[in-house]
């Protein structure tokens, strides 16, 4: 063989080389850059918000809803609270 390993002294393995063309280069950039989104994405994004909304409605009518039917506690409760916490015996 007729190779000259003194000239590869310094070569290390950079890892596999990754196929793609421009167009998917350039998608793949303005995802992780966050200007664009992907329609999946995008549909799944709303249904998340949609779905954040009517839980704080629903929380929202539950909280109304207790503002009406609890019963304050009473005074001296309120006044005296216990200082020490007993454990509890298994």
């Amino acid at each position: 063989m007729d190779f000259d390993s003194s000239d590869n002294s310094d070569a290390k393995y950079a890892g596999t080389i990754k196929t793609q063309t421009f167009k998917q280069f350039q998608l793949e950039q303005l995802i992780k850059d966050g200007t664009v989104m992907p329609a999946s994405k995008l549909a799944e994004a709303k249904d998340l918000e949609l779905k954040r909304i009517r839980e704080f409605e629903e929380a929202a009518v539950d909280e109304a809803r207790h503002q009406r039917t609890a019963t304050p506690a009473p005074e001296d409760k309120i006044a005296n609270l216990p200082l020490t916490r007993e454990r509890d015996e298994e």
